[in-house]
């Protein structure tokens, strides 16, 4: 499952910029539709760079995708379509894909952490082991500390 969508896309670049991004002939043909095959290259690059941040740490694929994870692959995505094109960068672009690397950067040193414990393989709890009942005390020791003493050297 990928940790974002076309729908996802659209919040940060205007559907016209996309089609644009994503159409190597759009205006040439004039074009209307997005790519998708093109989104879905950049999505699915996106998330193999989130999953090399997060190898180590969570358990892959991710059941359940934080927010947090969306909106890196998103500005991961985003900014993998805009390196399409021979033209400048735009900043906002360009800072949002700074800002997701240092956060994966943060996740991986575990200065951020993601709310899934049950994906967190270090800090999984085991059940405690089951109580012991016995019918001994300390009373009926056949070695006694009297004879134990004997053996010491």
């Amino acid at each position: 499952m990928p940790y974002s969508t076309l729908e996802n896309l659209t919040s940060l670049i205007p559907m016209q910029e996309l089609i644009n991004l994503t159409n190597d002939e759009a205006l040439a043909r004039d074009i209307k539709v997005v790519n998708k095959k093109q989104v879905e290259n950049a999505i699915s690059y996106a998330d193999e760079l989130i999953n090399s941040y997060l190898r180590n740490k969570y358990r892959l694929p991710l059941k359940f995708v934080p927010q947090i994870i969306t909106q890196i692959s998103v500005d991961i995505a985003a900014f993998r379509l805009y390196s399409r094109r021979p033209r400048k960068l735009p900043e906002h672009i360009k800072d949002s894909y700074d800002t997701a690397i240092k956060t994966l950067s943060e996740i991986q040193k575990e200065h951020i952490i993601l709310d899934l414990p049950h994906e967190h393989p270090e800090k999984e709890v085991s059940k405690p082991a089951p109580m012991i009942i016995t019918n001994k005390g300390a009373n009926s020791k056949i070695f006694s500390d009297d004879v134990m003493k004997g053996f010491r050297l």
